[in-house]
């Protein structure tokens, strides 16, 4: 424990030792009682115990703890349980090749026939946007982003720190699986599935009631481990999936694929241009709610009303004690 007002020691020792005179001033002046019934009865009276004080060392203890309260004692750290509304979200992205292409190819090539130079929107730099709108959004969620070519790699952890998701967000741009072209969804949700159990392993899940991923891709699975046996294991372990796909109208197994999201409990969303993908995220926010508690820790936390409580509880008994004919002093 510390103490930010130690200043206050200036008009406290001054106050204690004007107490400390008037009390000793008292105390040599104090009046005696006298009568002749005494000398007849002083045989038969008992002596003083110790106990008859105890209002007086109750008084001095309030005393002192109200002189502390002043000193504004605070705890340099404390942790505290809260609950919260939200869910786990993992926002699995694909950084494939084709996320290079315009948000809006059909108007992207339009424009491009009737010689408008006009600086397209990249899939990715769209979907980076979105991210960032969509986390601001979830100020109770914890959540962590996944990122997936030919392989999947954690890019950050399940958090509820959204400037530390941003910032991280920020740093993934076309040269982070330059490396790479395929696409690997299944490698995608099974990457996120791990980090989600390594997280509750270590204590960090609390009582969450709603896990939820977001897969965001504009490429059929082509590599990697199986899709639908990945979405199946995610189902089981408590996750809902929604997904979006960017222009996979041509993909052969998007029925399938449909049928499997859906039966997460999640949607599908076919999105094209940068007005579709906003709805696509505004519609998983509005549908997505839960409750977790999550362990705080708070620094610098105020600690003067322990202190005030006991000086009130201790004049409290004080006075409860003077009312009992025992604790009276007689001179």
């Amino acid at each position: 424990m510390i103490f930010n007002r130690l200043d206050h020691f200036y008009w406290i020792l001054p106050i204690l030792a004007i107490l400390l005179l008037v009390r000793l001033a008292r105390w040599r002046r104090k009046p005696s009682f006298a009568h002749p019934l005494l000398f007849y009865l002083r045989g038969r009276l008992r002596p003083v115990l110790p106990f008859v004080h105890l209002p007086k060392l109750l008084e001095v203890a309030a005393l002192g703890a109200l002189l502390t309260a002043a000193l504004d004692p605070v705890l340099p750290s404390a942790d505290y349980l809260v609950m919260k509304q939200g869910l786990d979200i993992l926002l699995i992205l694909d950084l494939s090749s084709s996320m290079q292409e315009p948000i809006d190819l059909q108007g992207a090539l339009q424009r491009r026939r009737l010689w408008i130079i006009h600086k397209e929107k990249t899939r990715l730099d769209a979907v980076k946007e979105e991210i960032t709108r969509f986390v601001h959004k979830r100020h109770s969620d914890r959540i962590g982003i996944v990122v997936f070519s030919e392989n999947a790699y954690v890019v950050a952890p399940m958090t509820i720190d959204t400037s530390y998701l941003t910032q991280y967000l920020r740093m993934v741009d076309g040269k982070t699986l330059a490396s790479e072209g395929q696409t690997a969804i299944g490698e995608g949700i099974l990457t996120a599935l791990q980090l989600s159990s390594q997280q509750s392993r270590n204590g960090n899940r609390g009582g969450h009631k709603g896990r939820l991923m977001i897969v965001l891709t504009d490429g059929e699975n082509n590599t990697g481990r199986d899709v639908y046996a990945a979405i199946r294991k995610a189902s089981e372990a408590g996750f809902r999936i929604h997904f979006i796909g960017i222009d996979l109208d041509k993909v052969r197994e998007a029925p399938q694929l449909i049928a499997a999201i859906r039966a997460t409990g999640g949607n599908y969303y076919d999105v094209r241009n940068a007005q579709q993908l906003e709805q696509a995220y505004r519609d998983i926010d509005q549908l997505e709610r839960g409750t977790f508690f999550t362990r705080e820790r708070v620094t610098h936390v105020p600690n003067y009303y322990t202190f005030a409580l006991a000086a009130v509880l201790l004049l409290s008994a004080s006075i409860a004690l003077r009312a009992i004919p025992y604790f009276i002093e007689i001179s």
